[in-house]
């Protein structure tokens, strides 16, 4: 992001929450793949012998193992449910996979949705721009109502 872009990493705590977007299909599958790589990595810890081709035992320790290898894959994988937008009369909030931005209204240019991309980009007061992980194309006319509101919203503080 362009540098003379003034950013405050901490989210919003006390303004009233005007409008929150989140993705549904991408939470959904999300969860579903977590709890197929979780069952997949446990189940397939049934399938180990009672010893190794190299002649080593294999022990709770090595069955547990592959249930833990599977909660982390499944954690990775949950990461995909963050993405979130939430709108307050101070500016917009922006949560992709990492922790939330504060963009105060007064950077927000715009919002474009241009095909061929998965989500839509905040346009930015310096030419930069932010992607909105949470308004994905995927979820179709539920993504067009939040970008339609979005700029009603930004429209809105504009006249201001």
């Amino acid at each position: 992001m362009g540098s003379s872009t003034v950013l405050e990493e901490k989210p919003m705590k006390t303004a009233p929450i005007l409008f929150e977007y989140r993705p549904l299909k991408a939470r959904v599958g999300a969860w579903a793949t977590a709890a197929v790589l979780f069952l997949t990595f446990g189940g397939l810890s049934f399938t180990f012998g009672a010893t190794t081709a190299g002649g080593g035992a294999v022990t709770t320790a090595d069955h547990l193992g592959m249930w833990g290898l599977g909660a982390v894959a499944a954690f990775v994988v949950l990461i995909f449910t963050r993405p979130r937008v939430r709108v307050t009369d101070r500016g917009i909030e922006v949560r992709n996979l990492g922790s939330p931005t504060f963009l105060p209204w007064e950077v927000v240019e715009g919002l474009s949705f241009p095909k061929g991309v998965p989500w839509a980009t905040l346009e930015l007061a310096d030419d930069d721009e932010i992607s909105l992980m949470a308004v994905q194309t995927t979820d179709k006319a539920r993504a067009l109502e939040a970008t339609k509101r979005l700029r009603t919203l930004l429209e809105e503080h504009k006249q201001r």
